[in-house]
């Protein structure tokens, strides 16, 4: 089983990985991803940490043809044609962290977030919060 959460941002607003790394902490998650990497030569796993503890996702980023989607999906993303895919699999830690990390990207980069790749949106002035709620039934999972 593989979940993506689809983070549409604009193009000029997509931060540096050690921005993302930052944004990620002050927002309170204990979540550290890798930061060795640019945005234009990698695709792939990406490493990270969740208090403390191997996590991570694969993360892919691609500019998308919003004329895909239907004419209400692309009102509301407007310019939003870069698409950044975090994909996990089985492991709930990483899910966990692909969420986390999608959330703080959305927010921070006004995008919008279709969590298991489909619409409806979670708008960036809900993402952190939504994540929040999420992180203790997740983590639940993840202790059992």
């Amino acid at each position: 089983m593989s979940v993506e959460n689809n983070v549409f941002i604009r193009p000029s607003s997509l931060p540096t990985p050690a921005d993302w790394a930052a944004a990620i902490r002050a927002a309170g998650f204990e979540l550290d991803i890798d930061t060795d990497f640019t945005w234009d030569d990698f695709e792939g796993f990406l490493p990270a940490k969740y208090k403390g503890q191997d996590a991570g996702f694969e993360l892919y980023k691609e500019d998308f043809d919003l004329s895909e989607l239907s004419d209400e999906e692309q009102a509301e993303l407007e310019d939003r044609s870069l698409l950044v895919t975090l994909v996990t699999h089985a492991d709930m830690r990483e899910y966990l962290s692909s969420m986390l990390a999608s959330a703080v990207l959305c927010a921070m980069a006004d995008g919008r977030l279709a969590e298991g790749g489909e619409p409806p949106f979670i708008k960036s002035a809900d993402a952190i919060a939504w994540a929040r709620d999420c992180e203790p039934d997740v983590e639940k999972l993840i202790t059992g």
